[in-house]
């Protein structure tokens, strides 16, 4: 009856780990969704930096180059 009781809790064990693991890799898988998406917000973000600099740089030329009144 021991052994059968041992086998009974190993298997419920096993199956709370399986679950356990299913939902962490589900967790994951989000996060790593969410990551990914941030990520792709931040390049896009530096790339705006990118061309607005550019803008203020050839601004400042601009009026550099144009002759005072």
């Amino acid at each position: 009856m021991n052994q059968a009781n041992q086998q009974n809790q190993q298997i419920n064990i096993d199956h709370y780990v399986q679950q356990e693991m299913g939902r962490l890799n589900y967790e994951n898988v989000i996060l790593k969704a969410r990551l990914d998406h941030a990520a792709q917000l931040n390049q896009e973000l530096l790339k705006k930096v990118q061309e607005l600099e550019s803008k203020l740089i050839e601004s400042k030329e601009t009026k550099k180059d144009e002759p005072k009144k």
